[in-house]
């Protein structure tokens, strides 16, 4: 039988915790019970706490490796964000 590594456990619980973030981000935006979005939330915080936490621990020891983005990719992606806002801002 094949034992899982460091790198695999952590791959997991990173996977995970993506997952968790979804389906909280579901239950918070389809739930209609103010108290039952406010502790979603507060789970959904800790959650994205927890992912960042791996994820470091991953970047540090080389696990997971991510591509820098060039100043114009920000630079679109902020547009698009700003885009998005406008258009909500507007319904």
């Amino acid at each position: 039988m094949a034992q899982l590594s460091d790198r695999d456990i952590m791959y997991t619980l990173l996977n995970e915790h993506k997952l968790c973030a979804s389906s909280l981000t579901n239950l918070i935006l389809e739930s209609s019970n103010q108290a039952l979005r406010n502790d979603a939330a507060g789970i959904l915080s800790r959650t994205f706490q927890h992912q960042k936490t791996i994820f470091d621990i991953m970047a540090q020891k080389g696990w997971y490796t991510v591509q820098q983005a060039s100043q114009q990719d920000i630079y679109n992606a902020r547009s698009e964000t700003g885009k998005i806002q406008s258009s909500l801002g507007q319904m």
